[in-house]
């Protein structure tokens, strides 16, 4: 009987992957309308809920009940509907754990995502030119859904990072494609004597300022604009990070952007590669097995510890160091010899 019922669960859990699409549509909807937001400055009943967001009555029910029975909002007794504590953490903006940014990041990749039987069966990503026609792409709400969901991304990463490699003998810290900060202000926040700068497209600058300004952090992280295909990269860092960069780009694109780190950072400076990395025997862990569908999509690869070390070591640098394989980024450093 118990073989049965953990059969039955499995079923079950194999509709949720099947059902996969259509429940990231719907949360990415309640994040988009601010549904969430609105829970959390009141609960409000079904009928309240219909009324404030323009929710047909045909429809309004399953919307409920899917988040409902997900464990994001709960009935009261009063009959009202309210966050719950996991919903008020990860999925209230303002929440200083928000992670809602990344549901809405997926909004830009959904065109791509359908070409993902094609990209599995032949290898390529779902254009010629991979990630750099995505990006280019973009309207400027997905360029903004995209920076959100990056930032929800690097909150959490950079906390983590920060328990994984000590910072605090660092002087200088160079975050290569740091997007819209979160990785530098987590890591400025942590090591009050460590001053930052933030490398990324003219476009996310001023995301990136009112991140930093919030933070209270403006004296000690700079923004720098550029791109790290086509310019050099800043100079008088002894730490340079890429995080979840390498993972987009195929092996040599990833060659280009070490070079330019390896001219950038200064002698016997380091190199941090935060990024969701694979088990060598291909066993998992589930977030970068996942995250790697997205990859072979578009063009970049979930790599292993291994693999990367090899990368580095390629591109010039020496005595490599590997955290443990951890359940969203793994982390490899390296230091360029004096």
């Amino acid at each position: 009987m118990n073989g049965m019922d953990e059969l039955e669960a499995a079923r079950f859990r194999i509709y949720a992957l099947q059902d996969g699409a259509v429940r990231a549509q719907a949360l990415a909807f309640a994040l988009t309308v601010g549904l969430f937001d609105r829970l959390e400055r009141e609960p409000l009943t079904r009928d309240a809920i219909g009324a404030a967001f323009g929710l047909a009555p045909r429809v309004l029910p399953a919307l409920l009940a899917f988040l409902a029975s997900n464990g994001l909002i709960e009935r009261r007794e009063d009959g009202a509907f309210a966050n719950t504590p996991a919903t008020s953490a990860f999925l209230v903006r303002g929440s200083p754990r928000y992670a809602g940014g990344r549901g809405l990041l997926f909004q830009g990749f959904y065109p791509a995502i359908a070409h993902l039987p094609e990209s599995l069966a032949s290898g390529q990503p779902w254009t010629p030119e991979g990630q750099h026609d995505m990006f280019a792409g973009f309207t400027a709400e997905q360029q903004r859904w995209f920076a959100e969901g990056m930032y929800a991304n690097a909150v959490h990463g950079g906390r983590s990072l920060a328990e994984v490699v000590d910072f605090s003998d660092f002087q200088r810290l160079l975050d290569v494609g740091g997007n819209s900060g979160g990785y530098a202000i987590a890591l400025a926040g942590a090591n009050p004597g460590l001053r930052a700068t933030i490398f990324d497209l003219e476009g996310v600058r001023e995301l990136a300022l009112e991140r930093v300004a919030a933070a209270g952090l403006t004296e000690r992280v700079a923004f720098a604009a550029g791109s790290f295909f086509e310019d050099e990269l800043p100079r008088g860092h002894d730490v340079v990070l890429l995080s979840s960069i390498l993972h987009d780009w195929d092996d040599g694109d990833c060659m280009t952007i070490l070079a330019r780190c390896f001219r950038a950072i200064e002698p016997g400076g380091t190199i941090v590669v935060a990024e969701p990395m694979l088990a060598e025997d291909a066993t998992g862990p589930d977030h970068p097995a996942a995250s790697g569908l997205t990859m072979a999509l578009l063009g970049g690869e979930n790599r292993t510890r291994r693999r990367i070390g090899e990368m580095l070591e390629a591109a010039g640098f020496s005595g490599t160091w590997m955290s443990e394989l951890l359940p969203q980024n793994s982390v490899v450093k390296a230091v360029r010899a004096e």
